[in-house]
């Protein structure tokens, strides 16, 4: 009941770090082919077949709105670096909330929704390609922002000086940032290089939208796990499957579901406002989850 909230233990789940495995470790390994073929005289290769642009889907490649988060600037390593922290630590986080299933639809989405966002803004102009994980680190960031909007955390401003930050006063920030970069440096700007503010404001909706739609219709199903092990993939399937099955009955009385419902949401009220938030109801309704755990 309290102990298995994710805020409640220390270990991070076996799952959930093979998880962020894989996203990581993807976008390290293509960024590092990517220099490796820039290197070797091909530093378009990756960006033709891979990266999102209106060439791309008349081209056909369909499948740039979601590849191109898996590819970042040959060379920028400021650029990866600092989404893979963003996917690394902010998913650390969620991942235990969500569960890798809800994980990586949120991941995806943010990166889809980011994509288009940025090909709709941007289509008359037709201004290059996109690459980056940034719509999806912006999707998680705001996501995170709303599950614990007062939870403090600590980073590094400039990797460098450390603060102390609210999640929802990150956002805001980020959210502000992005909306003038939008309008005064994306839409309007003549230069060559130019970051997708549109992207990254892309992944924020999807963020709050999934929030307010997906997460809270369902906040404690985080159970949908995927079997993301290498070893699967190498293990010989059995000749013959079982057909014995075995049914099970577990009689959980109502009244202590409810409380379980209702200790789940005090004790994201005291992880999101502290202890000293709760009335005295709220207190005596822990006293008897408490009561209700040592008699067992």
């Amino acid at each position: 009941m309290m102990y298995d909230r994710p805020y409640m233990t220390t270990s991070f789940d076996e799952k959930a770090k093979k998880t962020l495995f894989w996203i990581i470790g993807i976008n390290v390994g293509v960024f590092f082919l990517q220099n490796v073929l820039n290197a070797a005289g091909a530093p378009q290769f990756m960006g033709h077949y891979f990266a999102f642009s209106y060439d791309s889907l008349a081209k056909g490649f369909i499948w740039t709105p979601l590849t191109y988060s898996f590819l970042h600037g040959v060379g920028n390593w400021l650029h990866i670096i600092g989404n893979m922290l963003g996917i690394f630590f902010i998913g650390r986080v969620i991942l235990p909330v969500l569960g890798q299933k809800r994980f990586l639809q949120l991941y995806f989405a943010s990166v889809l929704v980011g994509g288009l966002l940025w090909f709709a803004l941007t289509f008359i102009s037709g201004a290059g390609s996109v690459v980056g994980a940034s719509a999806a680190v912006f999707g998680l960031l705001t996501f995170f922002a709303c599950v614990y909007p007062d939870r403090e955390i600590q980073m590094l401003l400039f990797f460098v000086l450390p603060i102390r930050v609210k999640p929802k006063v990150l956002a805001y920030v980020m959210l502000g940032i992005s909306i003038l970069g939008l309008l005064f440096q994306e839409l309007f700007s003549t230069g060559g290089y130019r970051v997708a503010h549109s992207a990254h404001l892309g992944g924020m909706l999807t963020g709050y939208l999934f929030f307010k739609y997906v997460y809270t219709a369902n906040p404690y199903d985080n159970s949908g796990n995927l079997n993301l092990s290498l070893a699967r993939f190498f293990k010989k399937p059995s000749a013959k499957k079982s057909k014995t099955t075995f049914n099970y009955k577990v009689n959980v009385s109502s009244k202590q579901r409810d409380l379980k419902r209702e200790v789940d949401r005090i004790l994201d009220k005291i992880n999101s406002k502290g202890f000293g938030s709760l009335d005295a109801e709220e207190k005596k309704t822990l006293d008897e989850a408490r009561d209700l755990l040592r008699r067992r």
